[in-house]
């Protein structure tokens, strides 16, 4: 503590802005890492609270899927011995022109034992009488904070659009704050269940039950008596069980996640090391001065060691409240973007992080800086006195050094191909990407050198003295540099990964696009396209198909159901028309027979990754929940198929309605005689449907347009870890540059006192810094294309099951180059001015 206090605290007041620079490093770490992580959670919380308060006193929940089930299933719940209390449930997201707004269509004759309204006002009897609610159907209670947000009181109207044209409902009641009212963020209506059915679409259909035992009944025995009763198509669970099964729809996002976040704390360690190899160099006569004062080489080594904690501190305590910024905004991306793809109510209250997510990221943050101040510290203790206090010495990388490192380099490598030849054992194939990174690093050194030996001519013979000063700069100087082309190398290996993703995916998607979705008109219930809250009844395309130009209405269901605990899509329509008009090729199964088949009711079709994440194989029987009971039915054929991001099973339409009972219609999909008679069956549709129900009509461009928005939603990291890059490079040559001045204090002076111009000086400096950013951008763009192998095996086998052509990006990295080099160029501006302005007197005395 004493050399703490006495040595380095008076470092850091001397040199305030480059401890700033030291601590960005692992701010910029634990930030994304903190921000990633905390938006995660806070999302995954908003929607278990949600649960929670609108569970209330529930005890367990009677499901089907999306699909709901027939009122039959009431029945059999509420004569159950073990049931004290089983009422019917509706949940819905709407938007009734004022925001996301979670409607709760519930039976008021037995909710109320479930479930505290506390209406204010004393206004208890808009409800207390349950057969004046069910005569009015227009009855809605709203909560207070919906009502002050939107400036509604009782009596006041809400027009609402519905399957049966526009309605108005009629606020019967307002919910005072708390308890069931603050579920989705106070954004809840409740209205009588049957009217929700009707304003829905959803016929004499219920989404749950919401169950209370009976007393002296255990909620295990209740629960398994209920499963009998009513066969393997149900589930009977408990309320918190939804939650459960939003995380493995959600896991996605943890996985990318916490790869990322991971990723930018390695890159960040090497911010960390640069900086501290730095504050050695800088430091060598004081190091020269406390060795000869009898300072031992384990003090000196604790030295730096201690400053490493200090920063650790400090730097997560910095990245914790910068991250926790961040979350607000990452939750709302992912909020929205979950709601927009899966079609899942969301609505973040708040953002905060769990105690153990800080302590993780006080002990990460500290861990990485004294894991990357390691090697520094040693080669501080390791300082020769006598030369330390020679002014100007530079200390480079020795032969013996770089040769160790290429041959750990080699090895390591090796080890990472051995790994990759069995990628099948997870464990061994993310060892293997791990390997391959730590060879790179290792690398990096000997790969800057020769990048920068190569680039020497051209430098030379672009600007003779300065290009020739900054190269030999950089190859005399191989250790300086070396920390901060390797964080640029991993940052921009990253972009290249996420970048290539990206583009495979955009091909594919297209390719997809021209195949599956290749009808001319979309009539959908609901303009996100993934809302599957209102639906259509039959009829609806029965008239549509009368319509002069229209050759063929294709009849779509699509509802998730649960499969091995995962939420899945179940695509339903006719599949002998599909085979005509939207025929995809099988990756594995029959071509000839495959869809007639299925047409058949013989099996079904499921996308290739719902396959590969799950371990079907051709010819598996899945096991269908139905209401009915589970349906098991054999795997006829394997496509490729985008319709959702957890896989999705194509069934016929027939097979359906026999065992879900269920004939009601998410999207029809309408194939014109000819492409131009679009607008009149457009305006047609409209005029005979859109003024008695909800009815929404995308041309085949407009779905188009919406699908890749939502890839641009899945890509938006890549875009986020640029900025990072072009941060990692400016924090990085800043911090070069400047222990590069003060290691040339005397070059510097001598060319100045020689008559050298400082534009000359100036040129050296900025020629420096951009030779930094090209040798980071080659090897950026070298790792890069290993990175993204690696990437694109990860989202095939762990988080998307998507076989992506191997593509790299190359109009993005078209686009880095000016960046990273503009980006390189700003950052030597301070240190190049610093150069030009110092003491001349000071930078000629020497020994």
């Amino acid at each position: 503590m004493t050399l703490l206090r006495l040595i380095s605290f008076q470092y850091v007041r001397k040199h305030k802005l480059r401890w700033l620079l030291t601590l960005a490093g692992i701010v910029l770490g634990v930030a994304v890492f903190v921000g990633m992580h905390t938006a995660n959670q806070s999302v995954l919380r908003a929607f278990h609270q949600t649960i929670d308060r609108i569970a209330g006193a529930t005890q367990l929940q009677v499901s089907a899927g999306e699909a709901g089930f027939p009122e039959e299933a009431l029945e059999i719940v509420q004569n159950s011995p073990d049931v004290r209390i089983a009422v019917p449930v509706i949940e819905a997201s709407v938007n009734p022109g004022r925001g996301n707004l979670l409607l709760l269509g519930v039976d008021m004759t037995g909710d109320r034992s479930l479930r505290d309204y506390d209406l204010e006002n004393n206004n208890d009897d808009a409800i207390d009488d349950p057969l004046v609610f069910l005569a009015q159907p227009d009855s809605l209670l709203v909560t207070r904070i919906f009502a002050n947000a939107y400036g509604l009181k009782i009596g006041d109207k809400l027009p609402m659009s519905t399957m049966a044209g526009p309605r108005d409902f009629v606020v019967r009641g307002i919910m005072q704050s708390g308890g069931l009212a603050s579920a989705f963020g106070g954004n809840l209506a409740v209205m009588d269940i049957y009217a929700a059915q009707k304003m829905l679409g959803r016929g004499r259909r219920f989404d749950r039950i919401d169950i209370a035992v009976r007393e002296g009944v255990r909620v295990e025995q209740a629960q398994e008596r209920l499963r009998k009763l009513l066969g393997g198509g149900y589930l009977v669970e408990s309320p918190g069980a939804r939650g459960q099964q939003f995380e493995s729809t959600a896991q996605i996002y943890s996985l990318v996640s916490s790869i990322t976040s991971m990723f930018a704390l390695f890159v960040g360690m090497f911010l960390i090391y640069n900086t501290f190899e730095i504050a050695v160099s800088q430091r060598r006569s004081e190091i020269g001065i406390l060795r000869a004062l009898g300072a031992t080489r384990r003090q000196i080594r604790t030295l730096f060691l201690g400053e490493s904690v200090v920063a650790g501190l400090v730097g997560s305590l910095l990245g914790i409240g910068f991250g926790l910024l961040l979350a607000r905004g990452i939750a709302a991306y992912v909020g929205a973007m979950l709601s927009e793809v899966y079609g899942v109510a969301q609505n973040v209250e708040d953002v905060a992080a769990e105690p153990w997510l800080l302590a993780a990221a006080i002990t990460v943050g500290t861990l990485t800086s004294v894991l990357a101040a390691l090697i520094p510290a040693r080669d501080a203790s390791r300082v020769d006195p006598v030369k330390a206090l020679q002014k100007g010495k530079l200390q480079l990388i020795g032969q013996g050094e770089n040769m160790r490192r290429r041959i750990g380099a080699i090895a390591l490598f090796a080890l990472a191909v051995g790994c990759m030849s069995m990628s099948h054992i997870r464990p061994l194939f993310y060892l293997g990407y791990l390997l391959a990174v730590m060879s790179a690093v290792l690398f990096a050194p000997t790969a800057c050198n020769w990048v920068t030996r190569t680039l020497r001519p051209f430098l030379k013979w672009l600007r003779p003295v300065e290009g020739a000063l900054a190269a030999d700069s950089l190859i005399e100087s191989p250790r300086r540099t070396s920390g901060t082309v390797t964080a640029l190398m991993l940052s921009l290996a990253l972009v290249i990964a996420l970048g290539g993703i990206a583009r495979s995916s955009y091909k594919s998607i297209q390719d997809w696009l021209v195949i599956a979705l290749n009808p001319d008109l979309f009539v959908t219930t609901n303009e996100t396209l993934t809302s599957r809250s209102f639906v259509f009844p039959p009829e609806i395309g029965e008239g549509i198909a009368t319509i002069a130009g229209v050759d063929l209405v294709q009849m779509v269901r699509t509802v998730r159901i649960n499969v091995r605990n995962t939420p899945v899509m179940l695509v339903c329509t006719d599949i002998a028309s599909v085979a005509r008009k939207a025929h995809l090729p099988p990756r594995e199964g029959n071509p000839d027979t495959l869809y007639n088949e299925v047409a058949q009711g013989k099996g079904v079709i499921v996308s290739d990754n719902f396959a590969l994440l799950r371990k079907f194989k051709l010819g598996d029987v899945l096991e269908l929940p139905a209401p009915d009971g589970t349906l098991r039915m054999p795997i006829l054929g394997i496509v490729t198929d985008y319709s959702d991001q957890q896989g999705s099973i194509l069934m016929d339409r027939k097979v359906y309605i026999e065992h879900w009972k269920d004939t009601a219609v998410n999207v029809f999909r309408v194939y014109l005689d000819k492409p131009s008679f679009e607008p009149a069956v457009r305006a047609r549709i409209q005029e005979m449907y859109g003024g008695r129900t909800r009815l929404f009509v995308f041309t085949n461009q407009d779905l188009r347009a919406y699908i890749l928005k939502l890839t641009d939603q899945w890509f938006g990291l890549t875009y986020v870890q640029i900025a990072v890059a072009v941060l990692v490079a400016i924090l990085g040559i800043v911090n070069t540059l400047t222990v590069s001045i003060s290691d040339r204090k005397r070059e510097l002076g001598v060319l100045q006192a020689v008559g050298g111009l400082r534009s000359q000086i100036r040129g050296t400096i900025w020629m420096e810094a951009l030779a930094i950013g090209f040798t980071g951008l080659v090897l950026g763009f070298v790792v890069g294309a290993i990175q993204l192998y690696y990437t694109l095996e990860i989202s095939r086998t762990d988080v998307a099951g998507l076989r992506l052509d191997y593509q790299y990006p190359v109009n993005i990295a078209l686009v880095l180059v000016p960046v990273i080099l503009g980006a390189a160029w700003i950052s030597a501006l301070g240190p190049a001015e610093s150069a030009v302005r110092g003491s001349l007197v000071e930078a000629l005395e020497y020994e």
